[in-house]
């Protein structure tokens, strides 16, 4: 349980893949190379649990939920008036966007707190 608990930006950027990958694989019959990529590099990243590739994921999904604030208050203001649209817009693009938020912040001060791996040679 523990383990979960410590990956858990991992597993979500995980999922998000997963669910990316057949949603786009239902909606249009293709197949999402990119998702498979992606979902490549997170497993591979639970696994070997690079400090450099972990910072570096974290400071990309930070950005991207960056983003996706700075679209959902876009979209927001092309309404004319407050409805329960906009209301229900603003609400759930604010909570998606801070949760990526947080887990980025989670993932990098996990790396950079991480040791660096040492070989040691004899």
């Amino acid at each position: 349980m523990k383990n979960i608990v410590k990956n858990l930006p991992e597993y979500a950027l995980m999922g998000l893949a997963v669910f990316s990958f057949v949603e786009t694989l239902i909606v249009k019959g293709q197949i999402s190379y990119l998702m498979i990529v992606v979902l490549t590099i997170m497993a591979a990243q639970v696994v070997f649990k690079n400090r450099y590739l972990g910072i570096f994921i974290g400071l990309i999904m930070g950005l991207v939920s960056f983003g996706l604030f700075l679209a959902v208050l876009s979209d927001y203001r092309k309404f004319p008036e407050v409805t329960t649209k906009a209301i229900e817009l603003i609400t759930v693009g604010s909570l998606l966007s801070l949760t990526g938020a947080i887990l980025a912040a989670v993932m990098i001060f996990k790396y950079f707190n991480q040791e660096e791996k040492v070989a040691v040679t004899q």
